[in-house]
């Protein structure tokens, strides 16, 4: 796999600047069977490094779930065995996240493989054994391809020892080296079996020693080296000298940018990515996704926007909705229908979506595609509808939200006329029971979102995800909210702030799992806290607080989720997903269980506070911008100019 990737991080002056076939020697390990065909290199060698042993080790079992990080040809590393038990397979992690309905057939999958045998090395034991699976980007080019990884740690005086200290019988600082081994065996029968991302090697083994300073315990000198077992007669070519020589730059490069704080299962410490929804199921998805839809709507693409961007990130939206509502709602894609050979087109089960402010329309294209009931509607008919069949375009429609508190402002003030002289069909967000509310770059519409999913049915509130992207205020107007009070107070430098999760904002327990990137990982609590600030003292930060505050105030759990999209503004914002998970756990899968009532569902006296909620909401929120009235027709004089105007569709995001 190439590992090449970031910045040169080796000291390259003591490089030979010799092909690698030219300096290649028998490896120092023996490691059986054929040691005698072990090589190394003194240029696969980097010496004077600082990392105590327990910093390379955890770094190498998070690089088991993240090889994206060494070859951009890689999703992640699935896990199929770990015999510490520590590392999770697809299947618990699947077990670790709320849902209901398809999440036991997920889990009742098995695995049928089985470890490569692990060598004997002389003078180490053998700790631990993982096999993993390879995951790649692009199935129709690679197939997965599982290893096995063995860890070792030296386990007697000579292997402590060096050479130098052995040929002189001189054991005094032979307590203060440690030394470790991770050997890494393809499951390949042959060379032709190994894919491109994977080097064409019969094993890898990575060597790190660790010589300890007489003084200080925690400190000393590394030196970190690279074996292999080639195919034979199998030449040394210069893509294989770059991956391998990447290997040990990637090594160095992460293991500078990460503390020796290390959390034993291999994952990153970032409680709001992949806590909703399993990392593995969002890319499987987007993968067959892709394959399905990318190549055709790329290829019919009509708007003056750069297509692969958008096809590309809808299609990663599109794939986390389907398994968020895999989890709260039981239901699966046609294509996975397709593969059963099941019959039904659409799924009872599923209550419907509506996608606000839907853009070019894509998302709602291959949701319909895949059976999942719906519409979407913008205040401009996009040239990208008119690609879609008719059954599509029936369910996009040109037409303009006026929320409710508006709608009742202008009709108090006996201005109904201004809103039929937009020239455009009106909404007040009265949408269907249990409708699920898109909110996707919807700017205007973001703050509006929680409220609009509150109004349409205050006795069950719909559940709704928002991702933000540019900040206004209810009224329309682009502006940028203050940083929540936990940062202002930061500035101040209070020491007894609270954390911005313990405010408003109602952020639920999380579960963190693995995901690919942030090697900055693993903090304090109180380096969480101070990143977490700094997130919220951005235009864009301040804008998903802003909005993950009205949402509880509305009366949502709310959460929050970094959204796997090619995109900056990837924080996903979800309102009434549990809750909706409950509702459904008991209409479907567990049905005569009472008439418990859920977190969600309310009575007419609750309906009526809610709506006294919202009103106040939107009462304060106006005010600086001369009262509801003031804000409403401001609002509708805007949407006058989106519908005449050219509106979004040459932004960027649609």
């Amino acid at each position: 796999m190439p590992g090449g990737r970031g910045k040169i991080a080796r000291d390259l002056s003591r490089l030979s600047g010799k092909p690698l076939a030219e300096t290649l020697e028998r490896s120092t390990l023996d490691i059986q069977p054929n040691a005698e065909e072990w090589v190394t290199s003194a240029d696969l060698v980097e010496r004077n490094l600082t990392f105590i042993p327990s910093v390379i080790y955890d770094l190498n079992v998070f690089l088991l779930k993240n090889p994206n990080l060494k070859s951009s040809n890689l999703f992640r590393g699935d896990i199929l065995l770990d015999s510490s038990g520590i590392l999770k397979t697809p299947e618990l992690e699947d077990r670790d996240y709320d849902g209901c309905g398809s999440n036991d057939e997920v889990c009742s999958v098995s695995e049928d493989v089985r470890p490569m045998s692990a060598s004997s090395v002389p003078g180490f034991r053998l700790t631990r054994t993982v096999v993993r699976r390879f995951i790649p980007r692009n199935p129709k080019l690679d197939r997965p391809l599982e290893q096995t990884c063995h860890f070792y740690e030296a386990d007697d005086d000579s292997a402590l020892r060096t050479a130098g200290e052995q040929a002189n019988g001189d054991s005094k600082d032979l307590a203060s080296t440690k030394r470790m081994l991770l050997i890494m065996t393809p499951h390949v029968s042959s060379k032709e079996d190994i894919p491109f991302y994977h080097p064409i090697l019969r094993r890898l083994a990575l060597q790190y020693d660790f010589k300890y300073d007489a003084e200080k315990s925690e400190t000393g000198e590394g030196t970190m080296s690279i074996h292999f077992l080639p195919y034979p007669n199998e030449p040394i070519s210069t893509r294989l000298e770059r991956t391998l020589s990447g290997l040990i730059n990637t090594q160095i490069r992460l293991a500078r940018n990460t503390g020796s704080d290390r959390r034993p299962d291999g994952t990153s410490h970032n409680p709001i990515k992949d806590n909703v929804i399993p990392q593995h199921r969002v890319q499987n998805t987007y993968s067959l996704l892709k394959s399905k839809y990318a190549a055709d709507l790329c290829q019919r693409w009509v708007e003056d926007t750069e297509p692969s961007k958008h096809v590309f990130e809808d299609l990663a939206i599109t794939s986390f909705f389907v398994e968020l509502w895999r989890s709260m709602y039981g239901v699966a894609p046609k294509f996975e229908k397709e593969q059963k050979k099941e019959q039904r087109e659409h799924d009872s089960r599923f209550p419907g979506f509506v996608d606000v402010a839907c853009g070019n329309g894509v998302l709602v294209y291959v949701l319909l595609m895949e059976g999942y009931q719906g519409w979407g509607f913008d205040a401009r008919r996009r040239k990208s509808w008119s690609i879609f069949p008719e059954s599509v375009q029936e369910k996009l429609k040109e037409a303009i939200y006026i929320p409710k508190p508006f709608s009742d402002a202008i009709a108090a003030s006996g201005s109904e006329k201004d809103i039929l002289d937009i020239g455009v069909e009106t909404l007040t967000g009265m949408f269907a029971e249990d409708t699920f509310i898109i909110s996707n770059h919807a700017d205007e519409l973001t703050v509006w979102t929680p409220l609009m999913a509150a109004l349409s049915n205050p006795n069950s509130p719909h559940p709704f995800l928002s991702i933000p992207c540019c900040s206004h205020s209810l009224s329309g107007a682009k502006y940028r909210f203050p940083p929540p009070d936990e940062v202002k107070t930061s500035r101040r430098g209070n020491k007894n702030r609270q954390k911005l999760n313990d405010s408003k904002i109602n952020e639920p327990d999380q579960n963190p799992q693995s995901q690919s990137g942030d090697l900055k990982a693993l903090r304090a609590e109180k380096q969480e806290a101070l990143t977490d600030i700094g997130m919220y003292s951005s235009t864009y930060g301040s804008l998903t607080a802003k909005t993950m505050m009205i949402a509880a105030e509305a009366g949502y759990d709310v959460e929050r989720t970094l959204i796997r999209i090619p995109s900056t503004r990837n924080m996903g914002i979800i309102g009434g997903r549990k809750a909706t998970a409950q509702k459904w756990a008991r209409r479907f899968y567990h049905p005569g269980n009472g008439d418990v009532a859920c977190q969600g569902v309310h009575t007419s006296a609750s309906r009526d506070a809610i709506i006294e909620q919202i009103n106040e909401i939107v009462s304060r929120e106006c005010s600086r911008e001369g009262g509801v009235e003031a804000a409403a027709k401001a609002w509708i004089e805007r949407a006058k100019g989106l519908n005449k105007g050219q509106g979004r569709g040459n932004e960027p995001r649609h």
